[in-house]
Order: C-alpha cells, then structure tokens, then sequence
C-alpha cells in the first residue's frame, strides 16, 4: 500500500513539473530598458533614473538629462572660469541597460 501511493505522489508531482514547464515556454520574455546615470565614475556607481518599455524611450530621457547636465556645466563655466580645465562629462557616465522584467 505505500509502495502504491508513493508511485501516485511522483506520478502527480511529475505531471504538474511538465505543466509548469509548459506554462514557461509559452510566456514571452518581456524585457524593460534603464537609463542609467553616474555622476563621478571614480567615487560612485550608476543609478537608474528612470524606466522605460523601449530603447529610444531610455535614449531620448538620457539624451534630454544630457543637455539639461550641459546647460548647467555652461552656466557654471560662465560663473568659474576654472571649470573649463575639465572637457563636459569628465567622470560622467550616461547608459541605458536592458533588463529582463521578472514575473
């Protein structure tokens, strides 16, 4: 009798594994793009600043917080001009990363 019901509980265990997996090859992987910023790549690591469903969403976000750093970088050279010694984004980084969006 033990014998008989522990065939039943592989049985049901192997049948619900083959289910699940089922279930994962048909999901399609879904995937969401970062915008990463790091503003000192010698003392600090980057930080998402925003998420997006697409590329050109995380590239124009990096692209308009671009001109925004630059703007800011002008206006201060224009105060300090000892702030020109550095070329702009000098230890700057700026990335978008595509990461796989977990169920």
């Amino acid at each position: 009798m033990v014998g008989v019901c522990q065939n039943n509980i592989e049985t049901a265990i192997k049948e619900w594994d083959k289910k699940r997996d089922m279930k994962t090859d048909k999901q399609t992987t879904e995937y969401v793009y970062e915008f990463l910023y790091n503003p000192c790549t010698c003392e600090s690591v980057s930080q998402t600043v925003s998420i997006h469903k697409t590329q050109r969403g995380a590239e124009m976000a990096m692209e308009f917080h671009r001109n925004e750093v630059l703007k800011e970088w002008m206006r201060e050279c224009s105060e300090y001009p000892s702030a020109k010694e550095y070329p702009f984004g000098f230890h700057k980084d700026w990335s978008v990363r595509k990461s796989k969006l977990m169920p």
